[in-house]
């Protein structure tokens, strides 16, 4: 029997959607028509989970130039950025029209960021209210929601039941997209809880928002060259493998990255252990002074954003992401120039060490201005990636 993709229950919603998802964000160039090829390609290959938003550009509309059997079989998720009210509708009706379908698998709020935007979702009238009126109306079939948030908002969504599917970030790096909120936490928090409560879970930034796209030398122990396994392909395996997860979206501009995604989760299944080693490998690697944990945000009187810094330096010099890390620093203002050694950020800072100094290395190893070989997409990292 060939091997295919795993299939994995989304929560209790009935679905059931294969382990690898194929995101819209590489549509955005050209017309919507280039895509339908590439998406058709995908589920064919078993990818049966397709992720968009009405803000993607084209990612709706290729759905209508599919073949019937695609555009039916797909699990296909979208996203408003409505918090509720009639522009939530609004967009519902909008994209039933732009994909030719009469239903939405997964109907979600797109990109919650604070407690207070959660709240407007839970509010009467608000997004939780027209999704469930939706799915009993038959228009959609689950809710949902994609967070790019501190765990303490996710975790509450989730034992608050507010929706059937959440979304949120994930990889191997640990790459974080909200200082204080790290990837472990999600992992050993947000997880289990998912699972206590039925709630499906979808993950994105598998590839660390596209970054490792541009090489991670130093990461090479996530390859397995037996296999012919790069390591972007172990970067994929890790989000496959992971308990809890129902799929892991990824966004794919060509057969070349559908192929090398296809053979990377093929005949992969959940496998706490092999997680484990590759937290331990990577934490190993990676023995940075700064944990991120966001004391010092907001604190700077320059206006340095000083977790982002370290970021950056900690993917320079010890995952050899040098050419995005100087890419994404040159673009930072203030960068770490500005600190003038007024100790403020120390007085927060839960751990022990000269934040100055740091600040000092980082600016001298970043400063050189590299981009990143290899992708139009540098500028607007792919959103799934």
């Amino acid at each position: 029997m060939a091997l295919a993709l795993d299939r994995r229950p989304l929560g209790k919603t009935g679905i059931e959607v294969s382990a690898m998802g194929i995101g819209s964000s590489p549509f955005r160039h050209g017309a919507a028509a280039d895509w339908a090829g590439l998406l058709a390609e995908a589920y064919d290959c078993g990818i049966t989970y397709y992720d968009t938003a009405r803000s993607y550009v084209n990612g709706e509309a290729v759905i209508a130039h599919l073949p019937p059997r695609v555009r039916d079989g797909l699990t296909i998720a979208t996203k408003t950025g409505a918090r509720g009210g009639p522009h939530c509708l609004r967009d519902l009706q909008t994209s039933l029209r732009a994909m030719g379908r009469d239903h939405i698998d997964l109907w979600m709020t797109h990109m919650v960021e604070t407690m207070r935007e959660y709240e407007l979702c839970t509010e009467l009238g608000g997004f939780c209210d027209v999704a469930v009126a939706a799915r009993t109306a038959g228009l959609v079939r689950a809710t949902g929601a994609s967070f790019h948030a501190p765990t303490e908002v996710i975790l509450r969504a989730i034992e608050e039941r507010a929706f059937d599917v959440v979304m949120f970030p994930f990889n191997v790096l640990g790459r974080e997209t909200v200082f204080g909120a790290p990837i472990s936490d999600y992992r050993d928090r947000l997880l289990p809880a998912a699972r206590a409560n039925g709630v499906g879970v979808v993950v994105m930034k598998v590839l660390a928002g596209g970054e490792m796209k541009h090489g991670a030398p130093r990461l090479g122990f996530l390859a397995d060259p037996a296999t012919g396994q790069d390591t972007l392909s172990g970067a994929i395996r890790y989000a496959l493998m992971q308990p809890g997860i129902a799929t892991a979206v990824l966004g794919m501009a060509s057969r070349t990255e559908l192929r090398r995604n296809l053979a990377a989760g093929i005949g992969v299944g959940p496998d706490p252990g092999a997680c484990q080693r590759l937290e331990a490998r990577v934490a190993a690697a990676s023995p940075g002074e700064c944990t991120r944990c966001a004391a010092c945000l907001g604190v700077c009187p320059e206006g340095i954003e000083i977790p982002k810094v370290f970021r950056l330096l900690d993917q320079d010099r010890f995952f050899g992401m040098t050419g995005i890390a100087r890419f994404k620093y040159a673009r930072m203002q203030p960068d770490a120039s500005a600190c003038a050694r007024c100790g403020k950020c120390a007085e927060v800072c839960p751990e022990d060490f000269d934040i100055a100094r740091l600040l000092q290395l980082a600016h001298a190893r970043l400063t050189q201005a590299t981009r990143p070989a290899g992708s139009r997409q540098t500028e607007e990292e792919n959103t799934h990636g």
